[in-house]
C-alpha cells in the first residue's frame, strides 16, 4: 500500500498498543497510519494473554485464531510466592473463557494484518527520526526502505515502547522506578509439560516458564540488572546455575542444552511524567511500562489503545480538554499500579534481608531515565 502524505493520526510504532489504536480510529473512519521499525522479526518474550484480553479483541473485531501454529490454550497461573508449595489460579472459572500462551512476534503480526486489512498503511522497516511542529500539523522525518520519508498529521501517537523517543522529543521525562530486567531462554518443551504459567521466587528475584507454540517453552529469571550482573547471570553458564537452585522451573524442564542463548531485556516499572501534550500521546509502554509480574502487558496495551483512539476521535471532534483528561487517567491507573505491586511483593516475607526483596518492601522513589 502506497503511503498517503497527510493523516489525522500518525501512530509510531506498531507494537499492540500502536495497532490497537490504529485499529480503533480506522474503524470510526479516521486516517491513520502506522511506522513500524521492524518487520514483526524481532524476538519479544512470549506472554501469557489473560481471558480478559478476549473482551477487548472482540471490541477491534479481530478474532483469535484456532489453537496451534499461533498460540495455545493456557489453563491458569501456577505460583510458588509466599510459600514453599505452588498455587494453583486457574482460568477455568472466567466468564470470558479461557487464556493463551501466545508468540508475540505473531500475535503483534496478527493485530497489523487486521489494522491493514481495514486499510491502515503499517511502513515496515521505517522509523521515525524526528518530529517538528509546523503551522496546525506535525511533520514526522523518517526513513524508510525507499529513503527518507516525510509526512504530516494533525495528531501524532508515541507507540515507541519503554523508549518514548516521541514524548522525549517533546521534552517530557520518564521517571523510573526500578531496574528490573529479564534474562530469558527459549527451549524444545520437555514432553508433558503443563498449559500453566508457572512463577517461582528465590533470593535473587523470580523465575517464570510457560509453553510457547511451536512445542517451545520459555523460562526467564527477573531481578534487577546490578543484582543480576553480580550473580553471574548475563553468562549461560552462572544462568543456569541460578537455575539448578530453583525447584518446580528447574523439574519441569528435562534435560537442558550445553549452549544457551540468552535474551536480555529491560523491563522496569517506569511512567512519562504526563503522558499526553498538546497534539500528541502516549500509549501503552510508552506511557508507563510495568513489572511483567502482573502479566497484563498485553491486556493493558490493548485497553491503553482503546482510550487513546477515544481521546484523539474527542478531540478530533473539539473536546479541548480530551488528551489532558488521557493523561489524567494514565497517572491515576499507574498510581494504582504501584500500590498492587507494593502489596503484591509483600506476600512473599522468606528473604526480607536479600537486596532484591528488601527494595521491594519500601514505597518506590521514582528517578528521572
Amino acid at each position: 500500500m502506497r503511503p498517503a502524505r497527510q493523516y489525522a493520526v500518525i501512530v509510531v510504532g506498531g507494537g499492540v498498543a500502536g495497532t490497537t489504536t490504529a485499529l480503533a480510529l480506522a474503524r470510526e473512519g479516521i486516517p491513520v497510519c502506522v511506522l513500524e521499525r521492524t518487520q514483526y522479526d524481532r524476538w519479544r518474550p512470549g506472554e501469557t494473554l489473560s481471558p480478559l484480553a478476549h473482551a477487548e479483541l472482540l471490541r477491534l473485531g479481530v478474532p483469535l485464531p484456532e489453537a496451534g501454529e499461533d498460540l495455545i490454550p493456557s489453563h491458569g497461573i501456577e505460583a510458588v510466592w509466599g510459600s514453599e508449595h505452588p498455587q494453583f489460579h486457574p482460568f477455568i472459572t472466567n466468564p470470558y473463557g479461557g487464556g493463551w500462551h501466545v508468540d508475540r512476534q505473531r500475535f503483534d503480526a496478527l493485530l497489523a494484518h487486521h489494522a491493514e486489512a481495514h486499510q491502515v498503511p503499517i511502513l515496515r522497516l521505517t522509523s521515525a527520526v524526528y518530529i517538528e511542529r509546523g503551522p496546525g500539523a506535525w511533520n514526522v522525518h523518517a526513513n524508510a526502505p525507499s529513503g527518507e520519508l516525510n509526512l504530516t498529521c494533525e495528531r501524532v501517537v508515541d507507540a515507541t515502547g519503554r523508549a518514548s523517543s516521541i514524548a522525549r522529543q517533546c521534552g517530557v521525562r520518564r521517571h523510573q522506578v526500578d531496574a528490573l530486567c529479564s534474562v530469558s531462554v527459549v527451549l524444545t518443551q520437555p514432553e508433558r509439560l503443563e498449559q500453566t504459567l508457572l512463577v517461582e521466587s528465590t533470593p535473587l528475584g523470580w523465575w517464570y516458564a510457560a509453553p510457547l507454540p511451536d512445542q517451545r517453552v520459555i523460562v526467564s529469571l527477573l531481578s534487577d540488572a546490578d543484582l543480576l550482573a553480580l550473580a553471574g547471570a548475563f553468562r549461560p553458564s552462572g544462568w543456569l546455575a541460578l537455575l539448578s537452585a530453583t525447584r518446580y522451573i528447574r523439574e519441569r524442564l528435562g534435560t537442558l542444552p550445553e549452549d544457551l542463548r540468552l535474551h536480555v531485556r529491560p523491563c522496569e516499572t517506569s511512567s512519562l511524567e504526563r503522558s499526553a501534550g498538546e497534539h500528541w500521546l502516549a500509549v501503552g509502554d510508552a506511557a508507563s511500562g510495568l513489572d511483567p509480574l502482573s502479566s497484563g502487558g498485553i491486556l493493558k496495551a490493548l485497553r491503553s489503545g482503546h482510550r487513546a483512539a477515544a481521546a484523539l476521535r474527542a478531540a478530533q471532534e473539539g473536546d479541548s480538554t480530551a488528551h489532558q483528561q488521557y493523561a489524567e487517567a494514565q497517572s491515576s491507573e499507574f498510581a494504582r499500579y504501584l500500590e498492587a505491586r507494593l502489596g503484591h511483593y509483600a506476600t512473599e516475607r522468606r528473604w526480607p534481608d536479600e537486596p532484591f526483596w528488601r527494595r521491594r518492601m519500601e514505597e518506590p522513589a521514582a528517578t528521572a531515565a
